[in-house]
């Protein structure tokens, strides 16, 4: 990682620690978070460094007092200076030099939010009126339509997907294809997944994470998160991460197949399995913040993914499996028992 070169965004202190390579992520997590520290450097190794660590408050660097303008990434130098290829979620790129040819452009909105639809747009500026303040929200620059609408519609290669599954699609295929049949599955199951960190941010923390099955409430799970930093984060990754693991269970040794919706209160859980892991390399992942928890949720993810794609004849909904992001403490009666379910897993530790 020394060796490459761009603009990378350090949160040692906010919503989300971790490293980020454009400034629309890094603002998510500073703005509004009392006592935010957060730096930009020029190699990953020096961000991951300054997230890992504990500095003066001194160091820190107000990106949004500096560029009153970082609203809009074509006028924004640093943030649309990334070009880290390998790690770009919003990688936005102004036009340097006149051209004597107009390239059209697409910019193309992933949501995960349920009261935001995905969308496409040709002009930056209705865009971002579009996707101003909403959250669970990932957006990107394309020049071709075909691309555009595969960000979008969340696609990716499933050559990444196998690899993350650690099986090779024939051999997954040939284990999990299901047998042909007339019959279509078409039940549904809404799974809520919540982490509770009681005392959050201090030596004593203690957390726990809850699953809420609203159609199979048999299923529910509340534990104590059992390793790592006891943080609210942490815990909201393993409640999807053991979600996972029943729902792969009950598809793969139940003959009652459902098609079944994860929903979060986590935007950067929902963000990561719906548009951004198939973009990070083996050795980023390993550098992101609780990779340990990461890179077994990219795990049972892919494989339940993949498990719906290669029998998607025979789910009503075509077989489509995504994370759906849900506004947490607002009222929706399967967020708050998960909430609960999290709550107390977490004072099963104390």
């Amino acid at each position: 990682m020394a060796g490459k070169r761009g603009r990378f965004y350090a949160v040692q202190n906010g919503r989300q620690q971790g490293v980020y390579n454009n400034w629309d992520d890094c603002k998510e997590q500073v703005t509004g978070y009392s006592g935010a520290r957060y730096k930009k450097f020029d190699t990953y190794a020096e961000a991951q460094a300054f997230s890992n660590s504990q500095v003066s408050a001194g160091t820190e660097r107000n990106f949004s007092s500096q560029r009153s303008s970082a609203s809009d990434p074509r006028n924004c130098r640093d943030y649309a200076a990334i070009s880290y290829a390998s790690h770009q979620t919003h990688s936005w790129q102004p036009t340097r030099q006149k051209k004597s040819y107009s390239v059209k452009k697409y910019y193309s909105v992933k949501s995960s939010n349920p009261s935001v639809p995905s969308r496409i747009f040709s002009d930056w500026k209705e865009c971002e009126r579009y996707v101003k303040g909403q959250k669970g929200l990932s957006f990107k620059k394309f020049e071709d339509q075909d691309t555009a609408v595969q960000f979008m519609k969340g696609t990716a290669d499933d050559q990444v997907d196998f690899s993350h599954a650690g099986i090779s699609k024939n051999e997954f295929t040939a284990r999990y294809k299901l047998s042909p049949t007339n019959r279509k599955y078409s039940g549904t199951s809404r799974v809520y997944c919540d982490g509770s960190a009681l005392a959050n941010g201090t030596s004593s923390s203690c957390a726990g994470y809850g699953v809420h099955f609203a159609d199979e409430p048999g299923n529910d799970i509340s534990e104590p998160l059992r390793s790592g930093a006891q943080t609210n984060n942490r815990a909201e990754i393993q409640a999807v991460s053991r979600a996972l693991d029943e729902i792969w269970h009950n598809l793969t040794e139940n003959n009652d197949k459902k098609c079944y919706q994860i929903k979060t209160d986590s935007e950067y859980v929902a963000k990561l399995l719906n548009d951004r892991y198939f973009a990070y390399t083996n050795d980023e992942l390993a550098g992101l913040p609780n990779s340990d928890l990461i890179n077994p949720l990219l795990e049972k993810f892919t494989k339940v993914k993949q498990y719906y794609a290669v029998n998607h004849e025979a789910f009503d909904n075509n077989g489509r499996f995504t994370i759906e992001w849900v506004k947490g403490h607002a009222g929706e009666p399967g967020n708050e028992i998960a909430d609960e379910l999290a709550r107390r897993g977490a004072l099963k530790k104390t």
